[in-house]
């Protein structure tokens, strides 16, 4: 087991490497942003982006997604190759359509999201983008699904480092506001797609088998209302605050969800970029459940560390990164945070649905969760806006969360120890409130003070039972290896 999880953090540490350098750089330019585009052009590009990110995600999911897991269906080459040739072939015939339709009524499609056909430029802008993301999401699951993380990582990081030098030269330099950003991302995607799609072809071909269009359509159809649920339960919020307050609203809560977004992007995404490929394998192998259970702990371990860390020091990063009219954003970030743990529990518990192929259950699942959070957004934002919002998408995702256990241990049943789930959580709260109450000027002695509450966490986790017996001789067994390799302790150890 200690190999397999070894394999595991090694490609979630590259993806996650990736994704960590990605967020940096464009954290690192929120103050630009923020400089640059006022609340209200910060939430009309947010709206743009998710109208966008919405519609590639029913086209990719459909196919796309189930490429990986139909890959590994087949042990001939020759075989793997049409699975990926042919979602190839699906997915752009599709975006193509979609995309000439944007360019084709751009302006009624600029009423029906930002209220006006004065950015029917920018719909036709992103209609290009479009296209482009949807057959790069072909080729970057072909890439995945062949276990290169450091090739992707190197392509996409390359990809944003142009489109940033851009945003910079459209914004800064020549003032084109959120057309500028969307210029920018334009030409990084071209760059992107261009390298992987070329990849991609030269080594799959030109090939179409319709049967394996089908066989993927059958078990893509039901995670399209999956993902649906899952686009409502993170980012329908946008459209109820715009509807009911005003588009700098929207921008302010988009900047605060952006931050605690973050434990998507560094622990979620980069875990289930190796985890969907790996527990294929691994529901092969033996003693699979008693793997299944005693990785969800360590993930639930890592995923709330990383919540609290971000939660604690959030108000005081904030302050330091972004324009005064955006500072309110703060307050949001701990309650997405938390929704994210539960978010990242719910995408683990999907493991035993998903190795039975059993996904017309996450389907049910995604559409009780998307009428949850439209229920809780028509309730409570009115009335709080963003902290509505906020609570909305944090209750919706523990649904999300206790529905997926449910269905899973149906399914699959896998003896996963719960107080070792909750516990991390539930001490993980605590451990925030604390931190409320820490109140010093100065911003350095106040962040430091305030990250010292990390190690209190995992101090008080080993004071009630939580690590096992054979996880701390393996750790000790780990620092003991390291103080060796690195000569740690040698002057107290003379001759060592």
């Amino acid at each position: 087991m200690w190999q397999e999880l070894k394999k595991l953090l090694r490609h979630t540490a590259v993806y996650g490497a990736g994704s960590l350098l990605t967020k940096l750089v464009g954290f690192l330019l929120i103050p630009f942003y923020t400089h640059y585009l006022r609340p209200s052009a910060y939430g009309t590009l947010e709206l743009l982006d998710l109208t966008l990110s919405l519609v590639a995600l029913l086209v990719n999911v459909w196919v796309t997604i189930p490429l990986v897991r139909f890959y590994y269906d087949f042990s001939d080459v020759e075989e793997k190759k049409k699975v990926v040739s042919t979602a190839l072939w699906a997915v752009s015939f599709i975006a193509l359509v979609l995309s000439s339709l944007a360019m084709i009524f751009p302006k009624n499609l600029s009423m029906w999201i930002l209220k006006s056909p004065d950015y029917a430029y920018y719909v036709q802008v992103i209609a290009v983008s479009f296209f482009l993301n949807c057959i790069n999401s072909v080729a970057w699951n072909y890439v995945r699904a062949k276990q290169r993380s450091v090739l992707i990582v190197s392509i996409n990081l390359c990809g944003m480092v142009v489109a940033l030098v851009l945003n910079i030269f459209f914004v800064g330099y020549l003032k084109l506001g959120v057309l500028g950003v969307l210029y920018g991302s334009l030409i990084g995607n071209i760059l992107v797609t261009g390298v992987l799609v070329i990849q991609t072809i030269r080594e799959v071909g030109f090939r179409f088998d319709s049967r394996k269009l089908k066989i993927m359509a059958v078990f893509g159809a039901p995670l399209v209302f999956t993902n649906i649920g899952a686009f409502v339960l993170n980012f329908s919020d946008r459209f109820f605050l715009q509807h009911y307050s005003v588009v700098s609203v929207v921008g302010i809560y988009a900047l605060g969800y952006k931050f605690g977004f973050m434990l998507s992007f560094l622990v979620i995404q980069p875990f289930s970029m190796i985890w969907s490929v790996r527990m294929y394998e691994i529901a092969a192998g033996q003693n699979a459940r008693q793997v299944f259970s005693k990785f969800s702990v360590y993930f639930c371990l890592v995923l709330t560390t990383c919540g609290i860390g971000l939660s604690i020091v959030i108000k005081d990063v904030i302050r330091i990164m972004a324009a005064p009219d955006f500072r309110p954003a703060y307050r949001i970030v701990p309650l997405i945070a938390l929704a994210y743990v539960f978010q990242g529990l719910s995408y683990y518990f999907q493991t035993g649905i998903l190795v039975q192929k059993k996904t017309i259950y996450m389907g049910i699942m995604g559409f009780i969760g998307a009428a949850s959070n439209i229920a809780l957004n028509f309730l409570l934002i009115p009335r709080f806006q963003g902290m509505g919002a906020a609570w909305a998408t944090a209750l919706s995702f523990f649904l999300m969360a206790v529905l997926t256990y449910s269905f899973s241990q149906q399914t699959y049943p896998i003896p996963y120890r719960l107080w070792k789930v909750c516990l991390p959580v539930g001490l993980g709260i605590v451990i925030y409130l604390i931190s409320t109450v820490i109140s010093i000027n100065s911003l350095f002695l106040s962040i430091s003070a305030k990250l010292l509450l990390i190690p209190v966490f995992w101090v008080l986790l080993y004071v009630l039972g939580f690590f096992d017996k054979d996880e701390i001789e393996k750790a000790k067994s780990i620092v003991g290896v390291l103080m060796a390799r690195y000569g740690w302790g040698a002057a107290a150890l003379p001759g060592s």
